[in-house]
């Protein structure tokens, strides 16, 4: 039978050993670690998981876009995205008017509402729960269709600049631009068709006031701010604190609710009436 030759056996024992100072030290640090670990990982996953579950929408769907939203782009917004203050000092300097109709200030108060979770990233900006049935996606979704089409000498659907996907409306050639439509590159509001039917929309700093207190919104994270370069791919997006996020509908009534606020924005940032 063959054998290794004794010169070729394995040592069963190292040659060597820590030094007996140092193995309390090692064994707190291998505790230390494996706690950490134990503790993050599954964290992590959920986060990871919590991200996925947006759908696509101007990061990059996968394990690299989550990473560096989660770690990198989140980090620098503003994490107080309910409080109406910084409306309230722009009414108080003189930017009181209102573009809400009569109509949708009445449903806004019949239909308050508690805030639903939120997503804890930066981007994209999606809700978890209270979400629409099919019905009610579908209903909403042909109504911002028919509003872009009859407000076609006003605005045209196109890339988003903040989110990239398709059929945001952009303010149309020839519409005179406000200070909020110049920093937002022309775009005046966005639907999230990929699951949670929320939008976001440029208002009066009068209607993002009522519309918060109504339970029906609160601001991105980088809502006026700068957004980092690594996420506007060089340029300058400096979203006015007027950039907001408006919560889905969950009801027929909900529907018109929202649209009245969308034809709101656009009154706000075209200057002229919407029909």
């Amino acid at each position: 039978m063959l054998s290794w030759p004794r010169s070729l056996q394995f040592p069963t024992q190292w040659p060597w050993s820590w030094p007996s100072n140092l193995q309390p030290t090692l064994t707190l640090t291998t505790l230390t670690l494996t706690t950490a670990i134990a503790i993050i990982l599954p964290r992590a996953y959920r986060n990871y998981k919590i991200y996925m579950s947006y759908g696509p929408g101007g990061t990059p769907y996968n394990i690299v876009g989550w990473f560096i939203v989660a770690a990198i782009l989140t980090p620098t917004g503003s994490y107080d995205l309910t409080s109406a203050s910084v409306y309230e000092k722009k009414i108080e300097n003189g930017e009181s008017e209102s573009y809400l109709s009569e109509a949708t200030l009445r449903l806004l108060s019949e239909k308050t509402r508690e805030r639903p979770t939120v997503g804890p990233h930066i981007a994209p900006q999606r809700q978890l729960d209270e979400l629409p049935e099919e019905e009610v996606k579908k209903l909403l979704d042909d109504e911002y269709f028919v509003v872009a089409k009859n407000n076609s000498h006003l605005v045209r659907l196109d890339n988003s600049p903040v989110e990239k996907h398709p059929n945001a409306m952009l303010l149309a050639e020839g519409v005179a631009r406000n200070e909020p439509a110049r920093r937002m590159h022309d775009e005046c509001a966005h639907l999230h068709r990929s699951r949670d039917y929320s939008l976001h929309v440029v208002l009066a700093p009068a209607d993002c006031k009522k519309i918060f207190d109504a339970g029906w919104g609160q601001r991105h994270g980088w809502s006026g701010l700068k957004a980092p370069h690594i996420w506007s791919r060089g340029k300058i997006l400096a979203l006015p604190s007027e950039f907001v996020f408006i919560y889905a509908p969950r009801t027929e009534e909900e529907v018109a609710l929202v649209i009245g606020i969308l034809k709101a924005g656009l009154r706000y940032m075209t200057g002229q009436e919407v029909r």
